[in-house]
């Protein structure tokens, strides 16, 4: 099987019904509902899932017990703003960051078990012995190590001649309402903080999410947080389905990890938690907090996942059905537009156009010529070109001038397709042979 996600966007016009598209997601380890078993109602009309536990309509798959266990989105998420009031970041100098005992900085601001530890990243002690110093009370040595440690790191970068460095000293509230260190991170630490995090998660959601979807499954201690999102049935584009859609998600505020949204399909969730039939999306996203990081198209990332996710993966498939009907008569024009709209290369632009030129050639002919779907086709050839983030920023840019909305019908389709085209008719024939392809 190919591993371009896109690839599958070529292949029929059929929308698989109930079972989620198997090139999006595929059967996870675990526990196994019996062949056959699907949530449904009673003649009182009482919703039971798949392992015959009593569910509800808004969410059939996952056991009542189990749903009044866990948390609202908003409750969940206001619990976040809470605890987002009490954090600031400041810039200390590399120098003024040491420690005056075992448990505070020189300026006497008290360290987090996570903030000692995230200074002691900066030297090459091994977390085992600092763990075991602060088990034996071994405290005075453990003070003189770390900065031993801290004033050669920084000897050896002043030697080299350059400029000083500083640190980010990220504080928050703890129970007592008092400031203390969480984390200390290099100037090239990328923050995602999760409350910004979970609002990206949120905005790829439907409104009614805030107010329906369940947080489950969480862990949440002001720095960390992890958990799923479980979506009501009637988010979903087929709300009859065998599956229910979870958003696991992940996020560390403290360097332990990175910011990490994961779509998964599951059968049914018993009484303590533990889920049947899980199926896991391919189409995740996993950030680095590591440098200057792009919140657009982190955004976008999240929405892809998640629009696949309710969809079952089959979204992709029915727009690409529908942009198979869009004519688009000056196809070089449109290609030439939306690279420029989408910042594209002049050889982005040319591989695309090429792209688009080899898609006709194939055995079913040029069915697909002069169509929305034709262009989109002739993009997602070319995104094997590439490799790593560009050939990712290509896929994406595929994805996003679909369509206008992840259940845009046709004629809403035709209408984003036709005014793409009259701009594109406005364009320069200089400025448009920068982006296409001479055989």
């Amino acid at each position: 099987m190919s591993d371009n996600r896109f690839d599958m966007l070529e292949f029929g016009d059929a929308k698989p019904k109930t079972e989620p598209n198997s090139q999006v997601f595929k059967s996870a380890d675990g526990l196994q509902v019996r062949e056959g078993a699907v949530a449904q109602q009673n003649d009182n009309g009482t919703w039971f899932n798949a392992i015959g536990l009593e569910s509800t309509e808004s969410h059939r798959h996952v056991a009542k017990v189990w749903q009044d266990k866990c948390q609202s989105l908003e409750t969940f998420y206001n619990a976040l703003k809470k605890q987002a009031e009490g954090k600031v970041d400041v810039e200390r100098q590399e120098s003024a960051i040491r420690l005056k005992d075992a448990t505070t900085l020189l300026d006497g601001t008290p360290l987090t078990k996570g903030g000692i530890n995230s200074l002691r990243m900066f030297t090459e002690i091994p977390s085992s012995m600092i763990s075991f110093m602060q088990e034996r009370g071994y405290d005075d040595e453990m003070v003189k190590f770390i900065n031993d440690e801290l004033n050669r790191r920084e000897t050896e970068w002043n030697n080299k001649g350059k400029d000083a460095r500083e640190f980010r000293v990220r504080t928050r509230l703890d129970d007592d309402g008092n400031q203390v260190v969480r984390a200390i991170v290099s100037e090239r630490y990328g923050v995602i903080d999760n409350l910004e995090a979970m609002e990206m998660i949120i905005d790829s959601l439907p409104s009614n999410a805030m107010k329906e979807a369940l947080a489950s499954h969480l862990f949440n201690d002001g720095d960390d947080m992890y958990g799923n999102l479980l979506i009501p049935d009637n988010m979903k584009s087929e709300p009859d389905s065998d599956y229910g859609v979870g958003i696991a998600f992940r996020n560390s505020e403290i360097r332990n990890a990175t910011f990490r949204v994961s779509p998964f399909l599951f059968r049914a969730i018993c009484l303590n938690g533990m889920i049947w039939g899980r199926q896991n999306s391919d189409i995740r996203v996993n950030q680095r907090h590591m440098g200057k990081i792009d919140r657009a198209e982190l955004s976008e990332q999240v929405r892809r996942a998640i629009a696949v996710a309710l969809t079952q993966g089959n979204d992709l498939l029915t727009l690409m059905g529908h942009a198979k009907n869009v004519e688009v008569k000056n196809v070089g024009n449109t290609i030439a537009q939306l690279s420029r709209d989408n910042k594209l290369t002049g050889l982005q632009g040319k591989l695309w156009h090429k792209g688009y030129l080899e898609s006709l050639q194939e055995s079913s002919g040029h069915v697909h010529e002069n169509t929305a779907f034709g262009i989109v086709n002739g993009l997602t050839r070319s995104a094997k070109e590439y490799n790593g983030a560009t050939r990712e920023q290509l896929e994406t840019v595929a994805s996003a001038i679909l369509a206008p909305a992840i259940d845009a019908d046709l004629q809403a389709i035709s209408k984003r397709w036709g005014l793409i085209s009259e701009r594109a008719k406005a364009l320069d024939e200089e400025t448009v042979k920068n982006y296409l392809y001479v055989r």
